[in-house]
Order: structure tokens, then sequence, then C-alpha cells
């Protein structure tokens, strides 16, 4: 069941996020699909999943971004595991699976929100949120954000699965900050397409300007790319390779992790391997990481794949389990990128069991000896 917890703006703000958005200028022009593919390498960014893929998450970000602005006027509830939901999560889960739906039938879908205990004032504000969308009723809504459920049929015999988190890093949202749309398609259980959509965080292309918005794409085996979310941007898509760029040295390398410590790092062990890394903490009394970039989402693993960082860490309590829709769209964009992801004893994650990754932590870097520097410190 969920419980209402408030329909105002959060008022907490991290002094670790990166780029904040209100300090870039905000984009009104609304978003769609890449045009028709040019001849400059980036023909992946045409196939007809990522294409329609594309559609569907921009979509969801026309919709998100309207509602972070008007935080005061859409209701967040509290689910049973106290974390929020918004009307915005749900908005964008279901204009997603329905775009998804339309195109692939036969494919199946995991993703976070359900529409059991949905009350008619707030299937109201969602359909509101959704009235530029081919949702137009309170069946068809709760239909759309039930597809989500479609992974769990066994009568399909599809090897298909689009794992989605409809508002990645919820907590940010709420303050204004960084969030994500993150969609990944796994085929037998290995993650093939993984997309990051950032509304608020910067499209950076090393020419010294930037923009808001920027949405990470990868496909297995084919490399990884940062697209501006805008379609009238004239910024061609950036392919994103750490194996020809300059590395910084362990001991200077910048950690991307969360804002709340309490679940990333509930013992503290980050920010022991950083010290151990680093030689120290910061010294302003803080016993923060001495290099460190805070933020809220699977926006960290576009981060680190574009060489703002260099270590993505969580290390969440033992018992915990992560769903699929947390990691695997941000795993393969960092692997695409050339980085290396693996679990806290430096497994490969396995995707193919469940709904659920069987182990516990992830640890993330730019390149296979940075990598392994962040598990050395993390065995220490």
């Amino acid at each position: 069941a969920f419980r209402i917890i408030s329909q105002n703006r959060g008022t907490t703000t991290s002094a670790f996020c990166l780029a904040h958005p209100k300090s870039y200028p905000r984009r009104s022009t609304l978003f769609s699909s890449l045009g028709k593919p040019s001849k400059n390498g980036h023909e992946i960014l045409y196939s007809e999943e990522v294409t329609f893929a594309l559609e569907a998450v921009r979509k969801a970000c026309v919709i998100t971004k309207k509602l972070q602005d008007k935080l005061n006027t859409i209701t967040t509830l509290q689910k049973d595991d106290s974390s929020p939901v918004t009307v915005a999560d749900f908005a964008s889960q279901a204009v997603i699976l329905q775009h998804l739906n339309e195109h692939f039938q036969n494919d199946l879908f995991l993703a976070e929100e359900s529409s059991d205990n949905l009350t008619s004032h707030v299937s109201k504000q969602i359909l509101n949120a959704c009235e530029s969308s081919k949702i137009k009723d309170e069946i068809t809504l709760k239909s759309c954000i039930d597809l989500g459920k479609k992974f769990y049929r066994k009568d399909t015999g599809s090897h298909r699965v689009w794992c989605l988190d409809p508002i990645d890093g919820t907590k940010g949202f709420l303050r204004g900050e960084q969030y994500c749309v993150a969609l990944a398609l796994l085929e037998d259980g290995i993650p093939t397409i993984g997309i990051l959509a950032c509304p608020n965080l910067p499209f950076t292309d090393g020419s010294g300007s930037s923009s808001v918005g920027c949405i990470f794409v990868a496909c297995k085996g084919k490399g990884c790319f940062q697209l501006d979310l805008e379609e009238l941007s004239n910024r061609p898509p950036k392919r994103l390779d750490s194996s020809s760029a300059a590395l910084r040295d362990p001991s200077t390398a910048r950690f991307c992790v969360g804002v709340e410590q309490g679940f990333a790092d509930p013992v503290g062990k980050c920010k022991e391997m950083a010290e151990h890394l680093h030689g120290r903490l910061a010294d302003d009394g803080s016993g923060e990481i001495l290099y460190a970039v805070r933020m809220d989402s699977q926006a960290k693993y576009g981060v680190v794949a574009r060489g703002d960082a260099e270590f993505y860490v969580r290390l969440p309590k033992p018992e915990h389990r992560d769903w699929i829709w947390d990691v695997a769209p941000g795993v393969l964009v960092l692997e695409e990128a050339g980085g290396v992801v693996s679990d806290a004893n430096g497994k490969p994650l396995d995707f193919s069991v469940g709904a659920k990754l069987t182990s516990n932590g992830i640890l993330g870097a730019r390149s296979r000896l940075q990598h392994e520097a962040l598990l050395n410190a993390y065995q220490k």
C-alpha cells in the first residue's frame, strides 16, 4: 500500500551534486528521437530497438522535467519499503512501456512501479501528466504501468526483457537535483542495450560549452555514446572510449558515489577504500572523500564513462540485493565505454538469475588497472 507523505518540494540540497541543474539555462524545447542516420560511424544509434527506446525515454523526460519544475503540485507517496514514489515515476513508466509494447509486443517488461493501490485522485494526476500521450483513461493507464509485470509470465517463451527504472534517484528528483530514466534490453540474461537519460546532467564534449540534459546509449560490443537530450541541438553524438584517454593514477582518482551514504556505504567501507588510495580524507574536518562527486541515480555510471570520475562504488548492507533495473543500464554504459564493473568480490554481475542480482556490492572503474586498484583497496 502507498501512503501520501508530501505534496511539497523537498528542501535538502547536497553540497556535492555535480553541475547542479540550476547553474545552467533551462531548455523548453521538447525532445524526440534522432533523425535519419548520417555517415559518421554512429549507425548503432539507428537500430530499430535503439530508435524506439530513445523515442520512449525522450517522451518520458518531457514529462519528468515539467513535473520537477512544479514539485509542489504533485503527490509523493511512500512505498512499503519507505522509499518515495511520485506521479512522475508512474507517468514515466506508463509512457515508456506503452511505446515499447506498441513496437515489441512479444518482449517481456520488468519495471519498478505497480498500479496496485493507486487512488483515483493520484491516477488523475498521472493522466494529466500523460496528456500528450496515447494514454487517455484510468484503465489504460494502469494497464500500461502494469506491463512492467509481464516479466513474471512464463508462457511467452521470449528471451528478451526490457527492464526499466522510470525515475532512478527519486530522492534526487524531489530535491531538484540529479536523476535519470534508466532502460536496458536483456537478451538471454545479457544486457545488450543500456540507456541513461539524464535531464539535469550537462552534455559535455570537451569544447568548453555545455547544455543541460544528456543521454548515454550503449550497445553490447558496439560502444557507448553521449547524446544531447534535445532534438534540435547541433551537437553530434560523442563516442565515449577510455582506451584512448589519459587516465588518472588511482592515488588521485575521483569517486562518484551516492548522496545518501547510509544506503550505499552504511559501514563506511567506501571511505576506507578512498583513504587507502588517496592517502587521506578531506582536510576540512568533514571526513569526506578527498576526491569525490556525489549524486543520486545511475547517472553516476555515465559520469565515470565520460571521464568526470574514475571510480563507482556501491556497497549496501550485506543482505541487500539490487533489482536488475537499478544496475543493468548503467553497467553496460560503463563497460562499453571501456570500463570494468564487478561485484565486491571481483566477479562479473549475473543478470540471468531473475529480477534481482544474487551478489552484493558493485565496484566500477574507467579502466582495468583502475578496477584492480579499487578491488585491492576493498580487500584490504
